[in-house]
């Protein structure tokens, strides 16, 4: 459990705040000079429960960026459908669709299978095929 300075410091480290000004910010640095505080703020830093604190903050905040992604990635792609799928210009409806297309890799060529038939074994195929047909 940190104390709310320390609690406080790792808060605006992972704001994106300077180590330095972070510890200005928590601590009382009126009578510490610049080398004080940086090597202060420095030794907080390193401490085993601030560090764990700041990893466990910079995972919540990249989840959270992640499902702000996602949620976005959600919300334009709904957006085009109701463009490709509903009453509006052709060239939109297409841009639209060829956009989603995309998206989902529609667009990107396909890999050949390496078969590895004689042609006999192909031709063969092609006849029994062929008669299932007729």
């Amino acid at each position: 459990m940190l104390t709310a300075k320390q609690e406080n410091f790792v808060e605006l480290l992972t704001q994106g705040t300077s180590q330095t000004s972070a510890y200005k910010g928590a601590y009382d640095t009126q009578n510490m000079s610049d080398k004080t505080v940086w090597e202060e703020a420095s030794r907080l830093r390193r401490h085993p429960k601030v560090s764990t604190r700041i990893l466990e903050l910079e995972k919540e905040k990249e989840a959270r960026r992640r499902l702000q992604a996602v949620s976005r990635e959600e919300r334009v792609l709904n957006e085009l459908e109701s463009i490709a799928f509903g009453d509006g210009p052709m060239a939109g409806k297409l841009k639209a669709m060829e956009l989603i297309g995309k998206h989902i890799g529609f667009f990107t060529p396909q890999k050949e299978s390496a078969d590895d038939r004689t042609s006999e074994e192909i031709l063969g195929e092609i006849h029994k095929r062929l008669q299932k047909i007729f």
